[in-house]
């Protein structure tokens, strides 16, 4: 919740000094990481650069390590439900 709050002050503040509508600026910063989510998702993990944030990418050894990870929850997971 305090995240929000400090997001609702940038908005303000980006609302005070440029002008326009607080809906409009919040969907124009909200977009960048709308995009993020969006390209994440799809599985395509190549790097993202936002402007003024730097470029994101994934580390192959570490999503490996995760991809690894959540196999081995769902066989856990799996083999719990067929001996329940």
């Amino acid at each position: 919740m305090a995240k929000n709050k400090i997001k609702q002050k940038i908005y303000k503040e980006i609302q005070e000094e440029m002008g326009g509508d607080l809906q409009e600026i919040e969907q124009i910063c909200e977009s960048q990481f709308e995009y993020l989510e969006k390209i994440m998702k799809r599985g395509a993990f190549d790097s993202v650069r936002l402007s003024y944030f730097g470029r994101f990418h994934v580390n192959p050894n570490r999503l490996k390590k995760l991809n690894d990870a959540a196999f081995q929850r769902r066989q856990f997971s799996s083999s719990n439900k067929s001996g329940s």
